[in-house]
């Protein structure tokens, strides 16, 4: 009895161990997979990185696909499939929107607070039914994380409001570099956080520029505070006399609108993107890998503003 006993711990022991080996071989299996996939995905995000360039330049040379980045998508798409199987590339027009940075200007070598475009940031609220006061607030404490003094606005908080906070995205007294960082602000509840952030932008200018080839009912709001005189009837206009390959210069968009030149702030109004994001999603044995980079398309070199990796 003793003896069965004994021999059935025993194989129960062997079963155990047995089954513990095989978890460790899949685990290590796994493991050795998992880490060959990311291998695998930092080096086709450093051919995408030394690819980039020559996807810059083919855009920047030809006008007909930045003045519609969707048709500009689709050829780019079809060309990378050649070299990149389960890739795909979005492009994000970043003059679609209210940038933070236009909150300051600069003043020789310095950022100060710029006055005239406060009306725009309240127009945006108002549109989203969001009080006066607020749009004051918020433009007060944005200025006053990007400025370069240390005297705090009105409403605003300065240098050791945002540097003694431990989760800030960045450093204070610079431009914003992503809209995440208005987190940093301290002034959103996740709801007003989640309803703004497509309004904004933050590209490394002080100016409001929008790219009217670009307009959609996404960013109609953005565009309609820079453009307060634009009525719905003429958004419609817009978008439906705009060509396949967009609207070329301000003559042409006013021959084929039709529309009273005095709702156009014309050094606001640009026909081709200035700022894009890139994004790259790239698929490798069922994991998706991102990376994204934020372009300067006036400059022919150094125009990489940022670059992000997720995983």
């Amino acid at each position: 009895m003793k003896r069965g006993f004994v021999l059935i711990s025993t194989l129960s022991i062997v079963a155990i161990l047995s089954f513990l080996i095989l978890i460790i071989n899949k685990t290590v299996v796994q493991d050795s997979i998992k880490s060959y996939i990311f291998n695998e995905s930092i080096h086709k995000r450093i051919q995408l990185i030394n690819y980039e360039k020559f996807l810059i330049e083919t855009l920047q040379n030809n006008s007909n696909q930045l003045r519609n980045l969707s048709l500009a998508e689709q050829q780019i798409n079809f060309l990378m499939k050649e070299k990149y199987e389960n890739l795909n590339v979005t492009f994000t027009d970043l003059n679609t929107c209210v940038n933070l940075n236009s909150s300051v200007k600069k003043f020789r070598e310095t950022l100060i607070r710029e006055n005239k475009n406060n009306i725009v940031f309240q127009r945006l609220f108002q549109s989203l039914d969001i009080d006066e006061s607020f749009a004051n607030y918020f433009y007060d404490k944005l200025v006053d994380f990007i400025d370069s003094d240390s005297l705090p606005e009105r409403l605003g908080a300065e240098d050791l409001f945002y540097i003694a906070d431990e989760d800030s995205n960045f450093t204070s007294d610079s431009y914003l570099l992503s809209t995440t960082q208005l987190k940093d602000l301290k002034v959103l509840d996740i709801e007003t956080y989640n309803l703004i952030k497509p309004l904004f932008c933050a590209i490394p200018e002080n100016y409001n520029k929008f790219n009217i080839n670009s307009l959609n009912e996404s960013n109609y709001l953005a565009f309609s505070a820079m453009f307060p005189d634009i009525t719905l009837n003429d958004f419609e206009q817009i978008i439906l006399n705009k060509p396949i390959t967009g609207y070329i210069n301000l003559s042409h968009f006013f021959e084929l609108t039709n529309m009273d030149e005095g709702k156009i702030i014309q050094e606001n109004i640009i026909f081709k993107p200035e700022y894009i994001r890139i994004s790259y999603l790239l698929k490798l044995e069922g994991y998706e890998f991102s990376m994204h980079s934020v372009i300067n398309l006036k400059e022919r070199s150094n125009n990489l503003i940022s670059r992000s990796f997720v995983i």
